[in-house]
């Protein structure tokens, strides 16, 4: 299959451009999810086994090879490794504010594309959140539980707008499309699919996909957003059962039948954020207002922690 468009590739960025081939930006959110779950799976395990089975820990392995002898396998916040970790998730998560930086001051355009510093204001933004529960050693009372949740909440928030913000198609450079240029993407698309079939028969293809109407678009944010959820996890199964049905009425290959599926998908992805284009910048204004003071109460929080810690910590 040739390359499609740069700019079509970008309005649905959960595809590849080229097809059988995964694009770098795929990889990378491969990469990231695997860190923060193996993160998370080996958080799990010395988190049990300090509190349950010392002898079973990580860190006492490290002890026998002789690495972090520094650090005791004992299971409270202020010491050992949790110690450390509280640092480290806190330092993550004071990093990715530097996408904040990056986004206003034109000064550190040279130091990378939008893009990529929103990618990693994400990653550290869920990785800082699941070093610092780990820290907590899920003791949570006081202020500690106060930054904690606000903590959670945050991200939560921040997964959300990430969501949001995909829902807002955008060319390769990151400018936003217009609804005149989401159209003419839907008629390449159009076009690439005439590649597999000679006649618009295509079309009914579509409807196993669902869409969304120009009616949609005047649901209240809320409700909009749930269809949006709602929408893409339906389609999630309908494609699966797509790919099926092509095999057996049309008898494609395996590459083929993916390739049609993933632009049936893009168009589809691009009718309904064409719908839903008015309400995706009403939801993400929405978010902005949530979202910036959550984040800013939640740093005040882990300052105050921080401080009071060592104001008033037992000495050695």
């Amino acid at each position: 299959m040739e390359k499609i468009s740069c700019a079509e590739a970008t309005a649905d960025s959960s595809v590849p451009v080229v097809a059988g081939k995964k694009e770098g930006r795929g990889s990378a959110f491969e990469w990231a999810l695997l860190t923060v779950l193996a993160s998370i799976a080996i958080g799990v395990y010395e988190s049990m086994a300090q509190a349950y089975a010392p002898g079973l820990s990580i860190v006492k392995a490290l002890h026998l090879a002789g690495y972090l002898k520094g650090y005791p396998v004992v299971f409270e916040p202020s010491k050992g490794v949790w110690h450390l970790i509280g640092w480290t998730g806190s330092a993550m998560m004071a990093v990715m504010m530097l996408y904040s930086v990056r986004k206003r001051f034109d000064f550190m355009s040279r130091l990378g594309s939008m893009r990529h510093w929103l990618s990693a204001h994400m990653f550290l933004g869920i990785l800082g959140p699941v070093l610092v529960t780990f820290h907590t050693t899920f003791k949570l009372h006081g202020i500690i539980a106060t930054s904690f949740w606000c903590m959670i909440v945050t991200m939560v928030f921040g997964i959300l707008g990430r969501y949001i913000y995909v829902q807002i198609p955008r060319s390769i450079t990151g400018a936003e499309l217009g609804v005149r240029e989401m159209d003419s993407l839907v008629e390449d698309l159009n076009i690439e699919l005439h590649r597999y079939f000679s006649k618009a028969n295509f079309s009914h293809l579509l409807g196993a996909i669902s869409t969304a109407d120009a009616e949609a678009g005047h649901l209240s944010p809320v409700k909009a957003l749930f269809f949006m959820m709602r929408n893409d996890i339906k389609n999630r199964f309908r494609i699966y059962r797509l790919g099926g049905a092509l095999k057996r009425r049309y008898g494609l290959s395996r590459d083929a039948r993916r390739e049609i599926v993933t632009l049936l998908r893009r168009k589809a992805a691009l009718i309904r954020r064409k719908n839903f284009l008015t309400t995706s910048h009403r939801l993400l204004h929405y978010w902005h207002v949530l979202h910036v003071p959550l984040a800013i109460v939640m740093f005040l929080i882990m300052f105050l922690h921080i401080i009071v810690y060592y104001v008033f910590r037992p000495a050695v």
